[in-house]
């Protein structure tokens, strides 16, 4: 950071102003030739520019997965000769389409298959830690599973919550839930007690909210009635408001269909600024991708979010997304409030 020189004042918007004598500016210099330029080198305008750390939010997904016997035994669709389980396993294993291998460099992966096993031990929840690039980890675990037994949703939930300090490797980032099940849940005590077993679903996604975690919901086919899905699609998002969003998935297309739009909620490209910034002057400073100065406020550019965070959108997110570095973002003094 320079101070202006030659008696300049530095303006509120981190500017240098009108010099002593009244003589205005004119490019990098007052009309004044015997003044030396009015702001600190190099000649910008600008007194005090401030470049401001930027960290892209890479977020956690845990994926929770119904691993009951329907999940095995119903078709996707009914004579399609495909299992819901390879279905989902397909929406997002498949190279190089389905999300967890396109997109293991910008999401933390992780995932959770529950059901009650015959023998005991329920809940049985079998996990794979939320990292990058974990592609390889996921589908080797997926591929030693196998459908079978009941689905005690909400006791699989709290379970996966007591798991989430060795779950999420970055608890600074944005974490969510995105629960696949096929049909009603049950509880551990009692294979065939759809009340209880939904009172308690809805209890952990209320729980996970308390922490922090919000939960999305798709129905792998159409055998869970649509009120309960509603009910935890309420409380995965704080159950305020308008009714919120759930999926009911009929084939692999409308699987990834699904799993895209809750996936590219939370996959944004919001950056986190090591700073504090006036939002409403925002567009003073310059942020540059690549060697590349973008266009605040513009579609394909980005805009200030709140005081600590920035947004690229349009064709400079997909940049960014895709590996697009370095990204930096300066503003003048006035609007770095720190």
């Amino acid at each position: 950071m320079h101070p202006c020189s030659g008696g300049v004042a530095c303006t509120a918007d981190g500017r240098c102003g009108t010099p002593p004598d009244g003589s205005t500016m004119d490019g990098s210099r007052v009309h004044d030739a015997n003044l030396p330029p009015i702001d600190a080198p190099p000649a910008d305008h600008t007194c005090a520019s401030t470049e401001v750390g930027t960290m892209l939010a890479t977020p956690n997904v845990i994926v929770i997965v119904d691993q009951s016997g329907s999940m095995g035994t119903n078709q996707f669709p009914p004579g399609s000769g495909t299992s819901r389980w390879d279905s989902l396993h397909d929406a997002l294993m498949t190279m190089p389409t389905g999300l967890v291998f396109s997109l293991q460099s910008s999401v933390r992966w992780g995932m959770a298959y529950y059901h009650a096993p015959a023998g005991g031990g329920c809940p049985r929840v079998t996990t794979v830690p939320c990292m990058l690039n974990n592609y390889t980890a996921i589908e080797t675990t997926y591929a030693g599973q196998s459908p079978g037994g009941d689905t005690p949703t909400g006791e699989s939930i709290e379970r996966v919550l007591s798991m989430r300090a060795t779950l999420i490797s970055d608890a600074s980032q944005p974490t969510i839930i995105i629960l696949a099940t096929d049909g009603e849940p049950d509880t551990c005590a009692n294979g065939d007690d759809e009340v209880n077993g939904r009172l308690l679903s809805i209890a952990a996604v209320q729980h996970a909210f308390s922490l922090g975690i919000e939960t999305y919901v798709i129905s792998v086919g159409s055998d869970t009635a649509s009120s309960h899905l509603q009910d935890l699609a309420n409380a995965g998002v704080g159950g305020v408001g308008t009714p919120a969003m759930f999926w009911v998935a009929n084939n692999t297309a409308g699987l990834n269909d699904a799993l895209t739009t809750i996936v590219g909620g939370v996959v944004s490209c919001s950056l986190m600024l090591n700073g504090t910034i006036d939002p409403s002057q925002a567009c003073l400073g310059t942020v540059t991708l690549n060697g590349t100065a973008l266009m605040c406020n513009d579609p394909n550019g980005w805009h200030a979010v709140d005081a600590t965070h920035i947004q690229l959108d349009g064709n400079a997110c997909t940049s960014l997304l895709g590996g697009a570095r370095p990204l930096t973002a300066t503003f003048p003094c006035g609007v770095v409030v720190f």
